[in-house]
């Protein structure tokens, strides 16, 4: 029993030794990295000097006050696969690191066997044996370290930490996406819906003229050619209703997959709802510098470079020796009654160095490969901010116009209105031809329904400002979403 204690305090010496060099001795091969610099403008070129925050907690939908959109999107942040596919990938992020974080530790195995044996007395010539054949009984334990000199493991977890957090924020860009994608959906809905209510009453009033315009004609006040004019001018603008309809129904088929539905699971949306364009709307305030931190769609190109250089270590590491603690320790015996009697130890320990002499170009080309990734997560996290930025700058004018138009929007349709009943009541009492008639009805429909449309591109320019700076009260709820505890067995 003395031997075997002092054999135990052997072992224990050798991996004490082992983890102190492990720890005062290692160091890590390859490029540190280092967040890269942004020398962005110091403003946006657009004026959003009346720019404001919303509310601590508020989602940045919360700008259109409608409990319809706030619900659909509650269902989609529960219910969209696409993001559910991407929180999955977050998961499987956290288990790669925790098999790479493995790394670092020695795994230890345990063994056991008991196998009836019996030995060729030919193939051993004269040697005896006690009992041939017999059982033999054989457990054990063994374990290996690869000790960490040049941080090719330090290296490997280190990418694998990066691309973690590259997941996390490509679950924060999946809600930022989404999120607008089914704004602009339901925006596009209520859009059509007002154009296609603005359609059915141009096509009344149309057909009131028609009937106008029949009673002349019966009264020979005015010749066949004004009542097919006013037959035409009623049928062009009915044709177009079919048309109105079918993009209701595609985009309601949009909104229902988007929510992880089937069509037809929202036809309660077809009632009409005016399209949500508040008067005075809460924007993000934030400045080109703050970009780079709140975009998550940067933010995950800037962890993938992370990753990428990191790469670079570990296979620069490739080039130098491997070195692993190896051990194992078995109790072997043919008679269970002895299995655990000092005689029966067999154990080994001690150091394994493998080191690549000649690979063929396979390493140095490892290396060069490596390289040549970071360079390009390093060109794409560039395009990444200029892309971001662009897409900051574009939100902002689009919203400008888009606002600045409605004004002038508003009074031509309400001038049109006018317009084409003034130009009834001409009609009617002979003071114009009917050509006036059909081009104030023609204006008047054009009218109505690009004032649809720019209420619309209003109401969607506000949502893309949000998409574009990416909303931070969101992205804290979107960080809320951990990584699943990775097993540590």
């Amino acid at each position: 029993m003395k031997k075997f204690c002092a054999n135990l305090r052997f072992i224990a010496s050798i991996v004490a030794a082992a983890l102190l060099s492990l720890v005062s001795g290692c160091f890590s091969l390859g490029p540190d990295f280092e967040e890269p610099e942004w020398d962005g403008p110091e403003a946006w070129s657009g004026d959003v000097s009346v720019a404001s925050r919303l509310p601590d907690g508020a989602p940045w939908w919360s700008v259109f006050g409608d409990p319809v959109l706030d619900a659909l999107e509650a269902e989609l942040l529960e219910q969209n696969p696409s993001l559910a596919a991407a929180v999955a990938r977050l998961d499987a992020s956290a288990a790669q690191l925790g098999i790479v974080r493995a790394g670092l530790a020695p795994s230890v195995d345990a063994s056991a066997s008991a196998v009836y044996d019996r030995q060729s007395g030919e193939a051993h010539g004269s040697t005896k044996f006690a009992d041939n054949p017999a059982w033999l009984y054989k457990p054990g334990a063994s374990f290996s370290w690869e000790l960490d000199f040049w941080g090719r493991v330090r290296r490997n977890v280190e990418a694998a930490s990066a691309n973690v957090a590259s997941a996390l924020d490509d679950v924060r860009d999946s809600r930022r996406l989404l999120a607008a994608k089914l704004a602009f959906s339901y925006i596009s809905l209520r859009t059509l819906q007002a154009r296609l209510d603005y359609a059915c009453k141009n096509a009344d009033l149309q057909s009131n003229t028609f009937e106008i315009v029949k009673a002349r004609r019966e009264a020979r006040l005015c010749g066949d050619l004004d009542m097919r004019q006013a037959e035409m001018n009623l049928a062009t603008t009915r044709a177009n209703i079919p048309a109105l309809e079918a993009e209701i129904d595609s985009t309601l088929n949009s909104i229902c997959t988007l929510l992880g539905r089937y069509p037809g699971s929202k036809d309660d949306l077809r009632e009409p709802a005016p399209v949500p364009l508040p008067d005075d709307a809460a924007l993000p305030a934030s400045l080109p510098a703050d970009l780079l931190r709140n975009r998550p769609d940067v933010a995950s190109a800037m962890e993938r470079l992370h990753a990428a250089v990191a790469n670079v270590g570990s296979a620069k590491a490739e080039f130098f020796p491997k070195v692993s603690l190896n051990g194992s320790f078995v109790f072997a015996a043919t008679d269970a009654g002895r299995l655990f009697k000092a005689n029966a130890q067999n154990y080994s320990i001690g150091p394994t160095v493998e080191w690549p002499i000649f690979t063929a170009g396979r390493l140095r080309n490892q290396v060069l490969e490596k390289e040549a990734s970071a360079r390009a997560a390093e060109a794409e996290f560039k395009e990444a901010v200029l892309s971001a930025a662009a897409e900051c700058e574009t939100a902002l004018s689009l919203r400008r116009h888009a606002i600045s138009a409605l004004d002038d929007l508003r009074a031509a349709a309400t001038a049109a209105e006018e317009a084409a009943d003034l130009a009834v009541s001409l009609y009617r009492t002979g003071l114009t031809d009917f050509e006036n008639v059909l081009d104030m009805q023609r204006q008047l429909a054009s009218n109505r329904d690009n004032l649809a449309q720019g209420i619309g591109s209003a109401a969607s320019a506000l949502v893309g400002v949000w998409q574009a700076f990416a909303d931070p009260d969101m992205q804290s709820t979107a960080e809320s979403q951990q990584p699943q505890e990775t097993n540590k067995k």
